[in-house]
Parts: C-alpha cells; sequence; structure tokens
C-alpha cells in the first residue's frame, strides 16, 4: 500500500511508535518540532511566535505542504482547522476535550480544542478516537460520532520477556499528570491507610500544579517515608522506572486510553485500576479493579497484592497476556486500512 502521509507528532511513545511502523509500510512526512528516531522524512520547523495569528508556524508549513500528499493526519483538532485540504484530512482525538476539568491556562486551550474538533466534524473530517469509552465521551458531551476506534500499541523497550516473580518488598509505581481529573488523592487515602504496614514504598511521578499540595498532604499525613516524587528522567529512561516498581496503580476513573496502564502491564507489573474509563477498557480482566474514588477498596487490592504471592504472579502473568494484544504494527495496519477508505470516497 502506497499512501503518502504528512503528519503532526503527539507524545514520544506514539510518535515513534505509529509512525514508526506507518514509515515502514508507505511514505511518511512528520512535520514537527523536534526530530525523531523514526525511519520518516521529516521537516523541522522552529518554535517561532507568530503575532496575531492563533496558528503556529508548523500548521503554516503543513498548510502549504499538504496539497502533495494523499493523507494529512494530525493528532490535535487545532492543527486541523489550519489545514485547507479537509478532504484529505484526518484526526485523531486523544481525549474528549473537556474545559471543565482543566486548570489554568491549559482550561483556554481545551476550549479552543473542543470548538475546532466541533467544527471539523461538522465539516465532515472522520474523527478517530483512542478508546470505546472516548468514543463515547465524545458523542455525550459535543454529540461527535467518531468514525472509527484505533487503539494504542505499546514499544517494544517496555516489554518483559518472563512475569514478575513477587519480591519481599514491594514498590507502588503511580505515573501521570498532578491535575485533578487523574485523581491522585486516592491513592494517597489508601497509603494512608496503609501506613502502618511494612515492607512497601510509594513513588509518584508526573508534574503538575498539584504537586505542592501533594507533597503538603504526604507532609500532614505522615507518610513521608513511604512516598516520594521521581525524578525527570529521558524518555529512553522510562521502562527502568517501570523495571524498578513491583505494582502500577492508575487512579482516573475517566481516563481516555491508559498509556501508562498499557506500558506498565507490558512490563510485567500487575495493575491496579478503577471499574471505569479508558483504563479499565484496556486492562481488561487482567487487572485487579476498585470501585471509582474509593480509597479503602484501593487499599484493599494493594494489601492482597502485597500479601499474596500467589495473586501477584498470577496477575503478573494477565498483564504481560494482556499487553501482548496491542502492538504499533497492529494500529499502523489499521490506521493504513481506514487511510485506504477515506481516499476512496
Amino acid at each position: 500500500m502506497n499512501i503518502r502521509i504528512i503528519a503532526t507528532p503527539h507524545i514520544e511513545h506514539y510518535t515513534l511508535g505509529l509512525y514508526g511502523e506507518l514509515a515502514r509500510k508507505t511514505q511518511v512526512t512528520l512535520v514537527s518540532l523536534q526530530k525523531y528516531d523514526i525511519p520518516a522524512k521529516q521537516i523541522i520547523v522552529p518554535r517561532v511566535p507568530l503575532p496575531g495569528k492563533r496558528t503556529s508556524l508548523r500548521n503554516l508549513v503543513l498548510r502549504w505542504i499538504s496539497r502533495n500528499y494523499d493523507i494529512i493526519h494530525v493528532n490535535s483538532s487545532l492543527d486541523g482547522v489550519a489545514v485547507k485540504n479537509l478532504d484529505k484530512l484526518v484526526v485523531t482525538e486523544h481525549g474528549f476535550p473537556d474545559p471543565s476539568v482543566e486548570e489554568g491556562r491549559s482550561k483556554k486551550l481545551y476550549q479552543h480544542e473542543q470548538e475546532s474538533l466541533t467544527k471539523l466534524s461538522e465539516s465532515g473530517v472522520p474523527i478517530v478516537a483512542i478508546s470505546h469509552f472516548t468514543a463515547s465521551e465524545i458523542k455525550k458531551k459535543l454529540g461527535i460520532e467518531v468514525s472509527n476506534v484505533i487503539y494504542h500499541g505499546v514499544l517494544d523497550i517496555f516489554r518483559a520477556n518472563s512475569p514478575r516473580k513477587a519480591p519481599g518488598a514491594h514498590t507502588v509505581l503511580w505515573n501521570s499528570r498532578l491535575i485533578r481529573f487523574k485523581e491522585p488523592f486516592v491513592l494517597l487515602e489508601a497509603i494512608h491507610k496503609l501506613k502502618n504496614k511494612r515492607g512497601f514504598l510509594v513513588r509518584i511521578r508526573g508534574d503538575g500544579p498539584l504537586r505542592g499540595e501533594i507533597a503538603e498532604y504526604i507532609k500532614r499525613g505522615n507518610i513521608s517515608d513511604l512516598v516520594s516524587f521521581v525524578d525527570p528522567v529521558p524518555f529512553h529512561q522510562l521502562p527502568s522506572i517501570y523495571r524498578s516498581a513491583s505494582i502500577y496503580v492508575h487512579t482516573c476513573s475517566r481516563e481516555p486510553f491508559g498509556l501508562a496502564v498499557l506500558e506498565a502491564m507490558a512490563s510485567g507489573l500487575p495493575v491496579i485500576v478503577p471499574r471505569s474509563g479508558g483504563a479499565y477498557e484496556v486492562a481488561g480482566n487482567a487487572a485487579l479493579t476498585f470501585n471509582p474514588g474509593d480509597s479503602y477498596d484501593l487499599a484493599e487490592k494493594l494489601e492482597a497484592l502485597m500479601e499474596d504471592p500467589e495473586l501477584y504472579e498470577k496477575m503478573s502473568e494477565k498483564s504481560l497476556k494482556r499487553s501482548s494484544e496491542f502492538s504499533w504494527e497492529k494500529a499502523a495496519e489499521e490506521y493504513l486500512k481506514f487511510f485506504d477508505k477515506v481516499i476512496s470516497k
């Protein structure tokens, strides 16, 4: 299949995975602010402010050269509205832009994303969602029917060769943005309930406006000896963060997909997720689950994993088996089939 694709990137996991696979199968040009280690043609555009314009220099470049391609694939509706050839455009929506759950400058950005997504949908531009949960939220909040659901994959650098053995002492990992939408205090409250139990530590990886409030909670709750923040590391060192943990906890009950959950599962970690949202959809029956927002239920699931080696090893096996169902090669094949349908319309 020889489809000429021009695209804009998303987070590094996704950009390396999807466009790396697509570039092995067809012609891909990435218009980006930085260079990625993938076999695609890349046009690097510097971050230059454009006074008086709501678009970026990168998107102006995308608009100028996209006429020479069969498909224009963007990962933000804000990128999409900069494109003139809407008949060639496909938008992957990585969430459901909801300004009400954002804070600070992000609130206005999400408002613009919501307006742009609605505008593109009304113009007939096909929208791809990353989970059925995300598709249902877009429908419920904006009245938009997505055209397809295509799951993410997981990079091979995260994949373990064998299940984990139950350790003598546990390290619990939580990895996400530090905003209320991600519900980090559900974990902290659960840890507070387990603080008299010994033999475990908790590591929080992420940044955001709640960092100071979380640090204060840890101090006031007298759990500083149990909970610490993970220092930022380059992307290629991220697999070592998962390898250093023994249990992965996800608390967001409205997660659009849950890529970190998938990466943790591929690393062989038993995972605990709320019984709702995209992370629950991704984990399937391979995770221990708790009632959304219920720190008592989460504490019980954590304690069960830490005290029962047989359960721990069974859930590690389930994690590896479930994660093997997701791959970027599979995602790329699904995108190519969808792109072919768009071209054939």
